[in-house]
């Protein structure tokens, strides 16, 4: 049951994605991504905070949620031109606002998870709009492919042949039969993505082949370092899922912990070693 769950959220999920990065792409109206990213990272805020708080560090939560979309506003409009100066005020709000909290170190705690958690959850998400405004929809939808592909090929191969644990005291369902599993079909992911954009397809060729295993590589690292992290976060809180935001999946930190991590990876990998921006 838990797989049919699963299954029929994540297709939704995806599909409404896919028909986003469409309308934004087909009609040029690219600030519609930014909406997602605000619809993705308000909830997943909220479930930090939460479990920041089960784990003993309480922060003020309306003055952190505020500077989410404010964040998102600023990396989306005007070409992002401000979107770094919004994270450093919003950065700097946290610190201030437990400058003067005593014990030091409860308010240290508070200030740290406060900034923490805008670089964890805006900021790395900001890296969607930045591939997606810098490199169009095919190399989102590639990203999507590969980072969707190794949490498919983890879960699968992981439930039906999965014996070794990888990570026993952190994630004690994830297995090296997973992990393996998840890095073939990341590498299937991005031969997939060869269809949909021609520099990938160049690259997919026999020649380029090897920025296709690298490429996946790296981002199959970060799908899993990503994932491993946020089980670390939810075992310190003493829970198993972040929320229950989508069926099958637990929360929306849940959906996305892997995608957090790759983002970056993907970016900086077609930057500045595809040469494509």
């Amino acid at each position: 049951m838990n797989v049919v769950k699963r299954s029929v959220s994540g297709v939704l999920g995806g599909g409404i994605v896919f028909a986003i990065l469409y309308a934004g792409s087909q009609f040029e109206i690219e600030w519609i991504v930014g909406i997602l990213i605000l619809i993705v990272a308000y909830p997943a805020g909220i479930e930090y905070l939460q479990l920041m708080k089960k784990i003993g560090i309480s922060v003020a939560q309306p003055e952190f949620l505020i500077w989410i979309p404010l964040l998102v506003f600023g990396y989306v409009a005007l070409d992002g031109r401000y979107g770094d100066v919004v994270l450093f005020l919003a950065m700097s709000y946290q610190v201030l606002r437990y400058l003067g909290k005593l014990p030091h170190r409860t308010g240290f705690m508070q200030a740290i998870a406060g900034v923490f958690g805008l670089l964890y959850i805006p900021w790395l998400l900001s890296f969607f709009y930045l591939i997606y405004s810098h490199l169009g929809v095919s190399y989102t939808l590639i990203l999507l492919l590969m980072v969707w592909g190794y949490d498919t090929g983890a879960y699968v191969l992981g439930s039906l042949i999965g014996r070794h644990q990888a990570f026993p005291y952190v994630s004690p369902g994830k297995t090296w039969e997973g992990v393996i599993g998840g890095f073939v079909m990341t590498v299937i992911g991005a031969l997939l993505g060869s269809s949909i954009a021609l520099v990938w397809d160049q690259a997919a060729s026999w020649t380029g082949f090897p920025h296709i295993l690298a490429s996946s590589f790296v981002v199959g690292m970060a799908v899993q370092l990503g994932d491993v992290f946020e089980s670390k976060l939810k075992r310190a809180a003493g829970e198993k899922d972040s929320g229950t935001f989508l069926p099958g999946h637990g929360g929306t930190l849940d959906r996305i912990d892997g995608l957090l991590f790759a983002l970056p990876v993907f970016f900086f990998y077609c930057h500045y070693i595809l040469d494509l921006m």
